[in-house]
């Protein structure tokens, strides 16, 4: 009898749905999680490199293509302590050393109090904590009244090997792209360095991320690294994979997108995760979706064109302003990058080749010359273009089809 109940109790707990919320399903401004795919060919390497002693990591690919969701994923199958340091534009190696350091203070505070028979954990702990008070108690004051905290001379790239070795955690450096060329020769050293402290911090290691189409975009080289990284391309999603975020994310939801509808998601997200997460929330907001539903809905396309309205309004003052900033440039026979964006724009086909646009510039600027072309393509398929465009063998198309959007908008209304 008492098997009976168990095993009925059993069999209703299997047919009872977890619940989920929206904000844990669709998540456009975060890691994916509940709604993740297996990408089991990049996990693979990266487990690998991650597991070998002293060899440090670059994960390279466009912004969007999901580098950072599978790193997470990773990284929490093998129960790995990080310490993540994200970079901007003025990021420095100075401000990318405080920043690792703060993200240790957890670790060396719980240390510092629990750890004191650890002879060599509390010496460190005692010296973090001594670097901090250093740290906290320097500012540099600015002409611009900014206070900004100085690297203390103790703080070097090496005692913070130490502290981060000693936790047992890697450093992730996301975004590093976006720093300038003379910081990224000083990631390359830091990897060095980590590498020769492997022996006495067998975890310790550097992974950076950033935007780029090749590894060495990231990281400046040297002979001594060369086989001692390894580098990981992240290519953005396929259709086919676009299409089981949708169709996972919706059964956890317990509601259907109609498939006409997912196509048109696949197809608006232009292979970008982030955009099909932003649409699929919005159209579960938009029909008052907010967790798993006890009752299975069903949305159809009709409601697609509200989502995307609600995705292009949220995006206007950063269209207005991208476009702004990719456009300037100096005096010059060509508006380069407006003639380029203009034309890629009006054409119906999403991916084109380089030869496809100059047949089409060159319909109004007959003497447009290829070289102008394949200098700024490059430039917006680069971090110092926004990434605009993507150039994937040679083919060509916008990164984000709402811009594309954008762009023909912005055209129309100067023509009219």
């Amino acid at each position: 009898m008492n098997l009976m109940l168990s095993f009925l109790k059993n069999k209703l707990q299997k047919k009872k749905k977890s619940i989920y919320l929206l904000n844990d399903i669709f998540t456009p401004a975060s890691s994916a999680k509940i709604s993740y795919i297996e990408r089991k060919s990049i996990e693979n390497s990266l487990s690998k490199a991650l597991d070998i002693k002293g060899k440090q990591i670059v994960i390279y690919g466009h912004s969007g293509s999901g580098k950072t969701t599978i790193l997470q994923h990773v990284l929490k199958s093998k129960s790995v302590i990080k310490i993540t340091s994200r970079c901007i534009s003025t990021s420095t190696m100075d401000s990318i050393i405080l920043d690792a350091f703060d993200e240790l203070n957890p670790y060396y505070i719980q240390s510092f109090s629990l750890n004191e028979k650890d002879t060599l954990k509390s010496e460190l702990s005692a010296d973090y904590l001594g670097i901090k008070s250093s740290i906290n108690a320097s500012l540099e004051v600015s002409t611009s009244e900014t206070k900004n905290r100085i690297l203390p001379p103790q703080l070097t790239i090496q005692r913070l090997g130490q502290f981060i070795g000693q936790a047992s955690a890697i450093w992730i450096i996301e975004d590093f792209h976006k720093v300038a060329d003379s910081e990224k020769t000083k990631i390359s050293q830091t990897m060095k360095l980590f590498m020769d402290m492997a022996e006495d911090y067998p975890k310790l290691k550097v992974v950076v991320l950033g935007a780029a189409e090749h590894g060495s975009e990231i990281v400046a080289h040297d002979r001594e690294l060369s086989n001692r990284i390894t580098e990981i391309p992240v290519p953005l999603l396929k259709e086919s994979e676009i299409e089981l975020i949708l169709r996972k994310g919706s059964e956890a939801l317990n509601i259907k997108f109609e498939d006409k509808l997912i196509k048109a998601i696949t197809n608006y997200s232009n292979c970008l995760a982030t955009i099909a997460h932003q649409l699929a929330y919005n159209l579960c907001f938009n029909n008052n979706i907010h967790e798993t539903l006890r009752s299975c809905k069903t949305i159809y396309s009709i409601d697609l064109e509200q989502a995307v309205n609600d995705f292009s309004n949220e995006k206007q003052d950063t269209y207005d302003q991208l476009y702004k900033a990719i456009t300037e440039q100096k005096k010059g026979v060509y508006k380069n990058v407006e003639i380029i964006l203009k034309n890629l724009a009006q054409l119906s086909e999403e991916y084109i080749t380089q030869s496809e646009l100059l047949k089409e510039i060159q319909k109004e600027h007959p003497n447009y010359p290829q070289g102008n072309l394949s200098t700024y393509v490059k430039q917006l398929a680069s971090a110092k273009g926004e990434e605009t465009l993507r150039n994937n063998s040679g083919r060509i198309s916008f990164s984000d089809p709402f811009f594309k959007s954008y762009v023909k908008m912005i055209n129309y209304k100067y023509d009219s």
